[in-house]
């Protein structure tokens, strides 16, 4: 199975790949090096705001989790010329979370990304991964996640 149908499999649909709201590109490719721009919590471009204060905020901060590491994996997949098969390694994942002074369940929160990451690519090794509070995000989003990747040699073939 391609990690499309890993994750269709599983209810999870990519998005369209993100259309840049400023002057950024979604992704940039060096070789065989892949980095993919922040990616917040957007369905149909419609931001899912929200802040982690307390315990109560970690479930609905998940699901926006997954949602951004949707919109993340559907640049790699733009980046990768429409083949996330493509992807020899997803290396570094890094989780912005939106949140009060006082909240410490960041890894907790972008566990659900990285549990998605692992979904789509079940033969990789985990990324490094930095989870950080931030007091604003774009839009008031509970979530930003940026990841990098490395692209398979022409000719070779990617881990399942």
């Amino acid at each position: 199975m391609t990690p499309e149908q890993r994750l269709a499999a599983a209810g999870h649909a990519l998005p369209p790949a993100p259309t840049p709201r400023g002057a950024y590109a979604p992704f940039c490719v060096a070789d065989e090096w892949i980095a993919v721009s922040g990616q917040t919590c957007r369905r149909d471009g419609a931001p899912i705001a929200g802040i982690c204060r307390a315990e109560a905020d970690v479930a609905p901060a998940r699901q926006a989790a997954q949602v951004a590491m949707l919109n993340a994996l559907a640049a790699l997949k733009a980046a990768c010329g429409g083949e996330l098969r493509d992807v020899a390694q997803v290396t570094r994942v890094r989780g912005f979370i939106r949140c009060g002074p006082d909240f410490t369940r960041h890894t907790a929160v972008l566990d659900a990304a990285s549990e998605l990451l692992a979904l789509a690519f079940p033969g990789h090794a985990l990324p490094a991964r930095t989870a950080v509070g931030a007091a604003s995000l774009p839009d008031r989003t509970w979530i930003e996640i940026e990841l990098d990747a490395r692209l398979a040699p022409a000719g070779a073939q990617p881990p399942p």
